[in-house]
């Protein structure tokens, strides 16, 4: 094994005699110690300076994320007035702590809160007004405040080594600004004949006599708005048409007068001379003669069977039909209109509206189950006719007036949205709105209004139109169609997109799954990010069906159930439609 020795290259004694005295590196030991000292006092200031920098840094996150939340719920607060909003930012402040600080106890929160803000005068700066996106400033303003501005200013936080360098604490000041993020609303409404029911004579049979004086008096104010029209001798409280007998030829005939009542099971007779007998013979072929009568009036039969005819024997009149029998009466008589128009004078006025006619209304009074249920069969006057116009002729183009009046549910509706055009004014939000109503003449649906800052024109046009407007259905899948279809034509970016969908029924259009249509429609709509808030309104609304659709859009269903005073379900309504004008979504722009 071949092994090679290096030797150095330096002379051995070279190498001794520098060993010998050593000077050079005792200094330069010296100096080595000097500096690791130096770098020692160097890392340690910069171990501090980067322990108080995070520490610093940490804290300003922390009273950032604290503003923001202040901000957020200082905003969400501003419908309920300004000084809510105020205690509620602060109170969402001191919920998150900053350095282990802001955190008050749950108990007496309220004088909590005063007690700290009176201690900390100059902590928190509060301001609202509103944002504008083009300069991206913030303007303060106590006009309909739409933005919070919030300073929260953090003092005396204690530095961990700061000391070293002459300063033990430091301060940090955090800013945000929230505002309503603006949202783009296309309102989506039931206009089908169904919006009149509540005022209608139906309600009585349907939900008992305790809805009679408020459905009465409900027509009667309806008849009121529409100017308090008359029409021929008729009444305002229903009758049934009065036969009218021979006219006398001589002095001893009398003049007579027959009701038949209560579906023929009675008669009423009147005449100028005092009455002999009554001769009631019922549809079953038997008389029943009432004899030895006094006075010139009376009513007859037995209240259980119905009478075909009845002879009237008073002074001396006859019939020819047997003796002792006076004047016939044929019970049939009560269905000729021609001499029901005669009796109440609507063989002299003409019908005032296009779609309709006398006889049209006469034969229902007569049919009506609806009338019938609320005994007024074969009762004529002007409360059966303005029902007869709620139920049978209730659109724009047959009865046109109805639009002014007070019918309901469709009043309590219009109301509603007057207060939720209202409520979005009160807070300048920059929300647009549209309008679309399920009821067109083709069946399907129709906007009445694009998307628009114009919020008033929405109200004018929903005040303008009546139940059953253009036609009598209920298309709840085309509502909604046009609704998400109008969100994608003119919403503007950056905005929320929410659909309000409203009904007092079940969707029966189109004719072929109607109800799977409207699912349809609400899974587009989800498809889109679009979120469907859903009304149902009366106790004949689809209740599932809007729940289903809320569920899928992952929107909110509202009830109001009905069945109630209409004045109740009104407020109802109204305040549904205002939590819907408050529900507005938040956004830190700051």
């Amino acid at each position: 094994m071949l092994v090679r020795v290096f030797s150095s290259a330096f002379p051995a004694g070279h190498r001794r005699g520098r060993e010998k005295g050593c000077p050079q590196r005792r200094d330069r030991r010296g100096a080595i110690l000097v500096l690791s000292g130096i770098l020692l006092v160097v890392l340690a200031g910069m171990v501090a300076f980067s322990v108080d920098l995070g520490y610093m840094y940490t804290v300003r996150t922390e009273l950032k994320r604290a503003t923001d939340a202040a901000a957020l719920a200082g905003a969400g607060a501003l419908p309920e007035g300004t000084d809510v909003a105020y205690y509620r930012a602060v109170d969402f402040l001191l919920r998150n702590p900053v350095a282990n600080r802001f955190v008050p106890g749950e108990e007496d929160r309220l004088e909590r809160l005063e007690s700290w803000l009176a201690a900390h005068p100059e902590a928190v700066q509060f301001e609202v007004g509103h944002w504008n996106p083009v300069t991206r400033e913030f303007v303060p303003s106590l006009d309909h405040p739409s933005a919070v501005r919030f300073v929260a200013n953090f003092q005396g936080a204690p530095l961990f080594f700061g000391r070293i360098f002459g300063r033990d604490q430091f301060s940090v000041e955090a800013e945000s600004i929230a505002r309503f993020q603006p949202r783009d609303i296309a309102l989506v409404l039931d206009f089908s004949a169904s919006m009149n029911d509540d005022s209608e004579l139906r309600r009585i049979s349907e939900f008992g006599e305790s809805w009679r004086p408020t459905i009465e008096a409900g027509l009667y104010q309806i008849w009121q708005e529409l100017g308090s029209p008359q029409f021929g001798n008729l009444p305002w409280q229903p009758d049934y048409v009065t036969l009218v007998g021979k006219a006398p030829s001589n002095g001893c005939e009398p003049q007579i007068y027959v009701k038949f009542l209560e579906y023929e099971r009675k008669v009423w007779v009147q005449s100028t001379k005092d009455l002999s007998n009554v001769v009631v013979q019922y549809s079953d072929g038997t008389k029943q003669k009432y004899d030895n009568l006094s006075g010139r009036t009376g009513t007859f039969g037995s209240g259980r069977k119905t009478i075909a005819r009845v002879w009237v024997k008073s002074g001396c009149n006859q019939s020819g039909d047997g003796p002792g029998y006076g004047e016939r009466f044929e019970a049939s008589w009560t269905n000729d209109n021609t001499r029901i128009k005669k009796w109440f004078g609507l063989d002299q006025v003409p019908y005032p509206f296009p779609a309709g006619s006398w006889d049209e209304y006469i034969n229902y009074v007569k049919t009506s189950s609806f009338i019938d249920g609320a005994k007024y069969r074969k009762k004529y006057g002007l409360l059966t006719l303005v029902n007869y116009w709620l139920e049978q002729r209730p659109q724009a183009n047959e009865t046109p007036v109805l639009w002014q009046t007070s019918a309901q549910p469709i009043h309590s509706l219009k109301e509603a949205v007057h207060e939720f055009v209202n409520h979005l004014k009160r807070v300048r939000a920059d929300d647009w709105l549209g309008l679309a109503i399920y009821n067109s003449p083709d069946g399907t649906a129709l906007i009445e209004q694009q998307l628009s800052p114009d919020l008033d024109i929405v109200g004018t046009i929903t005040a303008a139109r009546q139940a059953g407007h253009y036609d009598r259905y209920t298309n709840i899948g085309a509502g909604l169609q046009k609704g998400w279809q109008e969100l994608d034509a003119r919403g503007r970016p950056n905005t929320k997109k929410v659909i309000v969908l409203m009904t007092d029924g079940w969707a029966n259009r189109p004719t072929t799954n109607p109800r799977e249509f409207a699912l349809e429609q609400a899974r587009i709509a989800a498809s889109k990010g679009y979120q469907v808030l859903t009304v149902s309104f009366g106790v004949e609304a689809d209740t599932q069906l809007m729940e289903e659709i809320a569920q899928i859009t992952g929107g909110r269903h509202f009830r109001v159930p009905g069945g109630t005073s209409v004045e109740q379900y009104r407020q109802e309504l109204i305040s549904v439609f205002r939590q819907i004008a408050d529900d507005r979504p938040l956004v830190l722009v700051k």
